[in-house]
């Protein structure tokens, strides 16, 4: 039971990494914090994408907001980690 509820939790968060433009948002958001118009012009998605991608990754805990700010979570960074080295294995 308990291996069920993790795989489903896996399942969840490489089907929310892999939609369009959220690499884009975790990799923005790992050199600096953005606000939500900044992350808008950076990734380049419009508002409406973008506000469900936030919430989607907020609600897995890959992404927090600080006032007006978004920023990774610790667990965001390691995810990014781990993504950057899946890229260098497929160059």
């Amino acid at each position: 039971m308990e291996n069920e509820k993790l795989n489903g939790k896996y399942q969840k968060i490489l089907k929310v990494v892999s939609r369009n433009g959220v690499s884009s948002i975790l990799f923005s958001l790992e050199k600096t914090p953005m606000r939500f118009s900044q992350l808008m012009f950076k990734t380049r998605l419009n508002p409406g994408i973008l506000d469900r991608h936030l919430k989607s990754l907020i609600q897995l805990n890959l992404v927090e907001k600080d006032t007006d700010k978004y920023t990774l979570t610790e667990t965001g960074k390691r995810l990014v980690s781990v993504l950057e080295e899946l890229l260098k294995i497929v160059e």
